[in-house]
């Protein structure tokens, strides 16, 4: 197979816009027909992504790999350049495994999806496709116009199949937000194109050819143009102060779609911050890298209390996945091996627990009819099986050593310790906490007191009212079809993180030489 030729990249992109093309056109086909139409190009899209994860296998694979290039629009520089490094290519396997787990829970109880059921799987295959193209673009116009794209699905789904009437209105908010830091990344890639084109030259916004002309910027204008980079992706992880459309998007979006938003969505402002960040301006990044380190640390410690202080079980995953992401920006501006792989492999492993705890509430929710912790209790002696569930779940979000959490956590609080103690130490206070609220959340549900149902439903307190209404049934065949991956993979990256840090370590290391020589004064 020829590497250089092949666009396997590009058939990742937009094998799901085919697949959502299909989906809306086709007319008369039974609902059941479409359902498997849509697995089967997610499987199809997570088998070929792994295609481009095999070439990473040996560990020694630096730079990128599967590189497209076409001549787009001359006068901006936009060109239709693709290709995926080791870090981008475990990311690109990420988002189409959990696309895949967000299509086939859909058709479940999780999905609560009860009308217009077509249009909403063309809308996750557009996100999937519309993600893949943000992981894989280096060209920074195409970032950018894939960027924007992931708007457009994710304003549907919360819009048109969210849970409550304030559906509409987080899904604004979340436009509006992301809107706002995307306009500011757009100016300073115009102004990329105006000060790095030698007169007389045409523009290119390659990521390698702007990352050497990048150099020859002022530090004043390196540091503006970071700041609007910035911007966009401070949104979109998101750290506090900028996080407040997170919570109520989360909460509204049907259960399929908040999955794709806390499971690789949110991953897009993580990697931009490290390829479009750390990579593309180091002196600047480095400048900001205390800011940057202190706002991770506020979000991590103000969403394991927010955590703490909920109680509505699907708020508060939402403001747990805050806390999480806070370790990530923390592990990529420590700006070292430590950090950087440490990152990595938490957007790998949050990417995969996160989504398995939302769908593990949602199963919860069709079975007590709530969110509310209030309303549920002992709940361990009707579905021990799920109560096991949930328990490998909340061990693996509080950093259990021997699941997936654990190594990514230890390693961005190790490249921490190296850029400052205090990182460390304050990073360690967001473990602790994590720890707290996630087993008050199982302590509170699976085995706090249960009050006998009584007969007169007019003495009936709020929690004996949801349990009257209970079914019986433990995990059903779908279920175990659904999380029986997730849990495998959550044991086997615990057991072995080296699965991705073994792939990641001399990209990571070979981006942090080619950063420190261009931090070096030329003589």
């Amino acid at each position: 197979m020829n590497l250089a030729t092949f666009p396997l990249l590009s058939i990742l992109i937009f094998l799901p816009f085919i697949g959502a093309l299909l989906l809306v056109t086709v007319p008369s086909v039974p609902e059941k027909a479409l359902y498997w139409l849509t697995v089967g190009f997610a499987a199809l899209s997570f088998g070929l992504s792994l295609v481009v994860l095999l070439t990473f296998a040996d560990g020694t694979k630096t730079g990128f790999y599967w590189v497209e290039r076409l001549e787009w629009v001359r006068a901006l520089g936009l060109n239709y350049q693709l290709g995926v490094d080791s870090i981008s290519a475990w990311l690109v396997v990420l988002t189409t495994f959990v696309t895949l787990v967000a299509v086939v829970a859909s058709a479940d109880r999780f999905g609560n999806i009860q009308s217009r059921s077509r249009f909403f799987w063309a809308w996750l295959l557009v996100l999937g496709g519309s993600i893949v193209g943000v992981f894989t673009s280096i060209n920074l116009l195409l970032f950018y116009l894939f960027w924007e794209l992931m708007l457009i699905p994710a304003y549907f789904m919360i819009g048109r199949w969210g849970a409550t009437e304030l559906r509409v209105s987080a899904a604004i908010r979340f436009v509006l937000f992301t809107l706002a830091g995307s306009l500011l990344m757009l100016i300073a890639m115009l102004a990329l194109i105006f000060t790095t084109t030698p007169a007389g030259a045409a523009p290119s916004l390659d990521f390698m050819t702007i990352r050497q002309a990048v150099t020859g910027l002022s530090q004043e204008t390196q540091r503006w143009m970071f700041l609007a980079f910035a911007a966009a992706f401070i949104v979109k992880v998101p750290l506090v102060p900028f996080h407040s459309w997170q919570p109520d998007a989360y909460v509204e979006a049907p259960v399929p779609a908040t999955v794709m938003l806390a499971g690789v969505m949110s991953k897009t402002g993580a990697y931009g911050f490290l390829r479009f960040g750390v990579l593309l301006f180091p002196g600047p990044a480095r400048d900001f890298a205390p800011p940057m380190c202190a706002l991770a640390l506020i979000s991590i410690l103000y969403g394991a209390l927010a955590a703490l202080g909920c109680g509505n079980l699907k708020r508060l995953l939402a403001y747990s996945s805050l806390s999480h992401l806070g370790f990530v920006v923390l592990g990529i501006f420590a700006i070292n091996s430590q950090g950087i792989n440490g990152a990595v492999l938490q957007m790998v492993n949050h990417g995969i627990t996160t989504p398995a705890l939302f769908l593990a509430a949602a199963a919860l929710a069709s079975r007590t009819g709530t969110n509310d912790l209030d309303k549920m209790g002992g709940l361990q002696r009707r579905w021990p099986r799920m109560g096991a569930l949930f328990l490998i779940l909340t061990l693996a979000s509080l950093g259990l050593p021997g699941l997936n959490q654990f190594a990514g956590e230890f390693l961005i609080l190790g490249g921490a310790f190296e850029a400052s103690s205090i990182y460390a130490i304050f990073g360690a206070i967001g473990v602790v906490l994590a720890a707290w609220y996630m087993m008050r959340v199982f302590q509170t549900v699976w085995h706090s007191p249960e009050e006998p149902l009584v007969a007169e439903p007019q003495v009936v307190t709020p929690r004996q009212a949801v349990r009257q209404a209970v079914p019986s049934t433990d995990m059903r065949l779908g279920e175990y079809i659904l999380f029986v991956p997730l849990v495998v993979l959550v044991i086997v990256l615990g057991v072995a993180p080296i699965l991705v840090t073994g792939v990641l370590d001399s990209t990571v290391s070979d981006w942090l030489n080619q950063t420190a020589a261009l931090l070096t004064p030329k003589r």
